[in-house]
Order: C-alpha cells, then structure tokens, then sequence
C-alpha cells in the first residue's frame, strides 16, 4: 500500500468515526457533553383492567338474597343494613355504577304501589333510591367503596319504604319477585 492510499483509508476511518459518534449525539438526547449531570423523566402508569364476563379483573361480593317478610298492611320488613352489604375484594377501589332490578313474573316492581292496578305489586327504596330497572349509580359518591381490608372496604345496603299490594301470588312460602344485577367499575364516582 502507497502513502497515498494509506493516508485516504485513516481519513475515511476518522471520518467513520467522527460520523458514528455524532450520530449517536443526535439518536441519545440524555447524553451530556458538558461538565455536570443532567436527567430526563418517565411517568409510570397503573390502570386497572377493563371488567371481562368472566369476573376476572374487579373481585366483590353481594348478598345472596334480600329476603322480605309481608305485613298484613303491606309493608314489608327487610334485614338491617348491617347484614346487607357490598364488599370490594380488589386491591383498588370500585364504584357501583348502576342498580338494576328485573322483577319476576306475576310479581310487578312499580315506584308507588298506591297507585295503578297490577297486581303483586312491590317497591322497595335502596340506600334511598327507588328499585327500578336500570339506577344509574355512576355520579353517586355514596356508591364508593374502597380497596380490599380498608376501612370502607364494604357499603351497608339500606333497606326502605318497602310495600308490596294487591297480593294474588301464594306467598306463604318464600316466592321469587326479582333479581337486583350490581354493576361496578375501578374507581371512584367524583
């Protein structure tokens, strides 16, 4: 190899070389040329996942049953808000986003049994809403409940203002009138 030759391949080498740390300037932001340190910031995100069908991702537990007991006057006498409970069992907080009551033929869930006709006629109120087919809970701050094993890990369901009229259903023994279908979701109502 010639001096000549010699000379051009350490140029292209240096100029490799040069091209290759610039270019590694310009790809990393973080690397610092001056005396001192600098830093940069990742945000670190935690989100629970979407409900599934399955039950998966959000963990709670409801009551079974909400028994009523029938006066002869029609009201009916409910648990204490100390036995009816929803629980949160996750490791975050959830909301009760939506209450919905499907009543049970012959029995007909109305807003006031004083009113109408139908018969097997039964109201109820829950932690102070009437029991309809869809309560949108979404906005209610008294629907929070708060992670697993806190302090408000659970919310008493509160029975009232419940009545049932124009009986023609055999109710002497426990009959099913509806299924109440608890809805919630991570987080909280604002």
């Amino acid at each position: 190899m010639d001096a000549i030759s010699n000379r051009s391949l350490k140029a292209r080498v240096g100029a490799l070389a040069v091209s290759l740390v610039m270019a590694t300037a310009i790809a990393t932001p973080a690397l610092a040329f001056a005396d001192g340190t600098t830093s940069q910031s990742t945000d670190v995100i935690i989100q629970s996942v979407t409900p599934d069908p399955d039950g998966d991702n959000l963990s709670f537990s409801v009551p079974t049953q909400i028994p009523f007991v029938a006066k002869a006057d029609g009201t009916m006498l409910a648990p204490s808000a100390d036995t009816l409970k929803i629980q949160n069992k996750s490791v975050f907080p959830i909301h009760v986003v939506n209450m919905a009551v499907t009543e049970q033929s012959p029995f007909k869930l109305v807003a006031d049994v004083t009113t109408g006709t139908a018969a097997n006629a039964f109201q109820f109120t829950v932690n102070g809403l009437q029991a309809a087919a869809s309560v949108d809970t979404s906005v209610n701050a008294a629907w929070n409940i708060g992670y697993a094993n806190s302090a408000n890990d659970k919310i008493s369901l509160d029975i009232t203002d419940a009545k049932i009229a124009r009986v023609t259903a055999d109710i002497s023994t426990p009959q099913k009138a509806a299924t109440i279908t608890w809805t919630v979701a991570s987080g909280a109502a604002q």
